[in-house]
């Protein structure tokens, strides 16, 4: 029986090394802070007899439900839930960025977040609990030829450095007004 090796995918490790080329390229092409500057945003609306909320950022749709108990139909992550999968989706990136920067080659990278949430005060219900989501984790694996040091060095580099890690962990103003 003849043995035909299945077609080898690329994987994480040959995307790194193009994304830290393209990285380095863009580097290149905009050198300067303000070449950096842009305004992002997103849009929620809800508007129908699920309540539930479809955001749109860019190309993209999402949406957003909460569970029966508090009037949802669980049609998607809740707004909580959704934070856990912003600072998931950042760190993973932050953590990739700067491995393919560094040449560090990875065959995967997991980002596990969790967090506490209490909607007691929702209800009505007196509670201690705070107001926000708390006691947040990320649990990150990652998997690689790097040494554990250097996988070490990595996570703490990305623990530092990301974006939505230090808002979350810093004090912002949020401007409300009116349409």
């Amino acid at each position: 029986m003849t043995h035909i090796p299945a077609a080898r995918r690329p994987g994480l490790a040959e995307h790194l090394r193009d994304k830290g080329a393209a990285m380095r390229d863009a580097a290149r092409r905009r050198p300067e802070s303000s070449d950096w500057d842009e305004e992002i945003g997103a849009v929620c609306v809800a508007d129908d007899a699920t309540g539930v909320r479809k955001v749109r950022v860019g190309d993209w749709s999402l949406v957003g439900d909460g569970g029966p108990d508090i009037g949802g139909f669980g049609l998607g992550p809740s707004s909580p839930e959704l934070l856990c999968a912003v600072i998931s989706t950042c760190l993973t990136h932050t953590v990739l960025c700067i491995a393919a920067l560094s040449d560090v080659s990875l065959d995967r990278a997991e980002v596990r977040v969790n967090a506490r949430n209490n909607d007691a005060r929702f209800f009505g219900v007196p509670t201690e609990a705070p107001a926000v989501p708390y006691d947040l984790t990320a649990v990150v694996e990652l998997r690689g030829a790097a040494s554990p040091e250097k996988l070490a060095e990595l996570l703490a580099a990305a623990d530092a450095r990301c974006p939505m890690l230090q808002l979350v962990r810093s004090q912002h103003t949020v401007t409300v007004r009116p349409a």
